[in-house]
């Protein structure tokens, strides 16, 4: 049978080896994280530049379009 002080260094050393190993899935957690994050980013600026493009293109449309239409004459 173990001696106590061995046991009880057995149980820090499996305690230990616990905690770093929750932090290293911590870690990678956080780092699959901040990827997702970055990749979210980079298609919200996408969107946003199509959304700008949509636009410029519907404001040129409308600007077209209704200088093609006859004028009215308000009263």
């Amino acid at each position: 049978m173990p001696k106590p002080e061995a046991a009880g260094r057995a149980q820090l050393r499996r305690a230990r080896r616990r905690t770093v190993d929750l932090s290293n899935t911590v870690e990678g957690q956080m780092a699959e994280i901040c990827r997702d994050l970055a990749v979210q980013a980079k298609r919200m600026r996408q969107l946003h530049e199509q959304a700008d493009e949509l636009r410029r293109v519907i404001r040129q449309w409308a600007g077209q379009s209704g200088s093609d239409l006859p004028r009215t004459s308000q009263s």
